[in-house]
């Protein structure tokens, strides 16, 4: 799982992702980027829930698709992502009950403002486009008042971490490793590492001491 923050205008969006990824049972395992642009498209895409996915969606995209913008690919991308959700599954013996949710951001080929859409595994990929404009946070936390970007990624953040440390293990989303944030404007992208969360040199050791035992 992963925390994912962002926050929409007519004419830019700025998405923040920590890039930790762990065992069901909260072991860490590697870090990663959980967010990617597509330039030629005006997008940054994202995603929570099974490693591994996104990327995965981001080279369909990139390499197998002939799409104009992001409402051209909201058309096709209902049935691609379920087709290579179920081939994925089945490649990584995911179990049914796990589930991954993808983000496109970007701006509109027909209107030129921005548009986003949310693509759930849990409701076969049916396209939500998010048509309102503001902050949205996964999983929950308090926004703070007049609160400022980028800065207060970090204490969202920090907050998110908190309240999953008290749900019990098997609920839990394991956040941690840096702050990455990607910006979209009309001019063109920002891509970069925030801060880093205080146990990430923790987690770093683990990561090798687990890949050694193995």
């Amino acid at each position: 799982m992963s925390s994912i923050i962002f926050h929409t205008e007519e004419s830019q969006v700025v998405v923040a992702t920590d890039t930790l990824v762990t065992t069901m049972d909260g072991e860490p395992v590697m870090f990663t980027t959980k967010a990617f642009v597509l330039p030629h498209l005006q997008m940054i895409i994202a995603g929570t829930g099974f490693a591994g996915f996104l990327g995965k969606w981001f080279i369909e995209i990139n390499d197998r698709m002939l799409v104009t913008g992001i409402d051209h690919l909201d058309y096709h991308a209902p049935e691609k992502l379920a087709e290579l959700w179920n081939s994925f599954k089945i490649k990584q013996n995911i179990p049914d009950n796990w589930t991954t949710t993808v983000y496109h951001f970007g701006f509109s080929e027909q209107k030129g403002i921005i548009h986003n859409y949310a693509y759930r595994s849990s409701n076969n990929f049916k396209s939500e486009q998010i048509l309102q404009y503001g902050i949205y946070v996964k999983p929950e936390c308090s926004i703070p008042e007049n609160y400022e970007l980028p800065k207060d990624f970090k204490i969202m953040m920090a907050e998110q971490r908190t309240i999953q440390s008290s749900l019990p293990q098997e609920q839990r989303t394991y956040i941690g490793g840096k702050i990455q944030v990607h910006h979209l404007m009309q001019q063109g992208y920002a891509v970069f590492s925030l801060d880093k969360f205080e146990d990430y040199d923790e987690n770093l050791n683990a990561m090798f001491e687990n890949f050694n035992s193995k």
